[in-house]
C-alpha cells in the first residue's frame, strides 16, 4: 500500500500532490481567461476550481447547484440523482471540494467562453421572454411599493408637523 502525502492548499483544504499539480494547472487557466481582472475584495483566497465554478454559473446564469447538476449530465451521459449531486455540492459549499467531473464542465465553459463560442442551449439553459402576465404583476408591485413609500413619507411628516419636531426627513434647514 502505498503513502499519499497531503499538503495543505490556499484556503487550508488539503490536496494530495496530484491535486495540488491539477490545482497549479487550474489556475494558469484561470489567469488566462478575459474575466481576471473583475476580481473584487477576498477572491484571491478562493481556490481557482471554486472560482470556475462561480464564473461558469455567472457566465451561464444560472445557480452553481445547476452547474452540478449539467456537469453531472455531460459527464455520466445520465441526469444524477438530486440526493447524490447534494452530497457533491455540500462538499463544494463547505469544503471547497469540486469534483472532476464539474472542474472538466467548467474549464469547457470557460473556453468556448472566452473563444465566443459559447451556446448555453448547448447545455440545456434556454432563456424564457417575460409573458405579459409576470411584466404587468411586476408594474403592478413597483407601483404598490412606490404607493406605500409616498404613505409613508407623509403619515411621517404630518406626525412630525403634529407634534412640533424640528425636523424628521432631509433637509434639515
Amino acid at each position: 500500500m502505498c503513502c499519499i502525502s497531503f499538503t495543505p492548499g490556499p484556503s487550508g483544504v488539503r490536496y494530495n500532490d496530484a491535486d495540488k499539480d491539477q490545482v497549479e494547472r487550474d489556475g494558469e487557466f484561470m489567469k488566462s481567461s478575459k474575466y481576471q481582472d473583475r476580481r473584487f475584495f477576498d477572491e484571491d483566497k478562493i481556490p481557482s476550481d471554486v472560482w470556475s465554478v462561480l464564473r461558469a454559473s455567472s457566465v451561464l446564469s444560472v445557480g452553481e447547484f445547476r452547474i452540478f447538476e449539467i456537469a453531472y449530465e455531460a459527464w455520466h451521459g445520465e441526469a444524477g440523482e438530486e440526493k447524490m449531486i447534494e452530497e457533491h455540492f455540500i462538499g463544494y459549499m463547505f469544503n471547497d471540494i469540486v469534483p472532476p467531473w464539474v472542474r472538466h464542465f467548467c474549464k469547457k465553459v470557460m473556453k468556448q467562453d472566452n473563444e465566443g463560442s459559447l451556446d448555453p442551449e448547448e447545455f440545456g439553459i434556454i432563456r424564457k421572454a417575460a409573458t405579459t402576465y409576470q411584466i404587468n404583476k411586476g408594474l403592478e408591485a413597483m407601483m404598490w411599493i412606490i404607493g406605500f413609500m409616498i404613505v409613508l413619507f407623509l403619515v411621517g411628516e404630518g406626525t412630525s408637523q403634529a407634534l412640533w419636531l424640528q425636523c424628521m426627513f432631509p433637509p434639515c434647514y
